[in-house]
């Protein structure tokens, strides 16, 4: 006796169809990048092969140890990672305050803030430029990463202030109570309860940062500072483009953000899990 699928049963199929399709389509584009990346030159100009007959990780040995792309990697390492530590130094001591101190004018300040996010990178670039070219910050890493840090700290502020509000007092003056000063009592209760929030942040910094092409290629004129999103044109000539590397340095350009993200998770699950348990 056959059994008649149920309507719960149907929705639950078309949804797993659904994030299936989903997922596919994100996929699709990364996979195709690492498949060209491991394809022989004569095989890239195939359309009928899509999928490689032959891998070679020739176009990876050619990123790695006949181009700049370490050095450039290394460049963007430090820039992001000296962007998201200030960032997240600042956004958490301005939202802190905002939201854990009766300031006068709390909520026009977070509403300005939020504010600076309203305008495009590229009706600012030109402003930057002027200021940067008579401060001398110029073809300079200070520079840049000081764009970056206003483009990243709204938004980091913003957010974080809304995990600090949702944080009860209670924990706060449980500390006070137990002994702990202000100071104490923020960076061994607060901070940890809200390292979910903390972490998103964190991310949304690293991402932003690393991925950023229009200032690092109007800012950065030496060579050996290009950051890593920059340096990729290297592969991009004026008649022709080496597809087998560029696809390899996309590829190896993926795997801090992978990285981070992975680190990311971790910490989102460990804060949420021990937030729901109770005792």
């Amino acid at each position: 006796m056959k059994v008649k699928p149920s309507r719960h049963d149907r929705a639950s199929f078309i949804a797993y169809a659904f994030a299936i399709i989903m997922v596919v389509v994100a996929l699709s584009p990364f996979i195709y990048v690492v498949l060209t990346a491991l394809k022989q030159p004569e095989q890239i100009y195939n359309p009928s092969e899509i999928i490689p007959t032959h891998v070679t990780l020739e176009n990876f040995k050619g990123v790695l140890f006949h181009s700049r792309f370490l050095r450039y990697f290394a460049n963007s390492i430090f820039i992001t990672l000296v962007t998201m530590l200030i960032s997240m130094v600042l956004a958490v001591l301005a939202a802190y305050g905002l939201t854990r101190y009766r300031l006068f004018g709390a909520d026009t300040i977070k509403l300005t803030v939020l504010m600076t996010r309203m305008f495009p990178g590229i009706l600012l670039c030109l402003p930057f430029y002027i200021i940067m070219k008579h401060l001398g910050l110029i073809d300079s890493y200070v520079g840049l990463v000081a764009m970056y840090i206003s483009f990243t700290l709204p938004f980091a502020i913003w957010n974080l202030c809304a995990t600090f509000s949702q944080l009860p007092w209670e924990l706060e003056e449980a500390a006070l109570i137990d002994g702990c000063t202000r100071f104490s009592a923020f960076f061994r209760v607060m901070i940890h309860v809200a390292k979910p929030g903390l972490m998103v942040t964190a991310l949304f910094s690293f991402m932003n940062t690393w991925d950023e092409y229009m200032f690092a290629m109007v800012f950065i004129n030496t060579t050996v500072k290009k950051t890593l999103q920059v340096g990729m044109k290297d592969f991009i000539g004026q008649y022709s483009t080496d597809w087998g590397l560029l696809m390899a340095a996309v590829t190896l350009s993926l795997i801090p953000v992978f990285i981070f993200f992975a680190v990311v998770q971790k910490h989102l699950v460990i804060g949420l899990s021990a937030g729901a348990v109770k005792g």
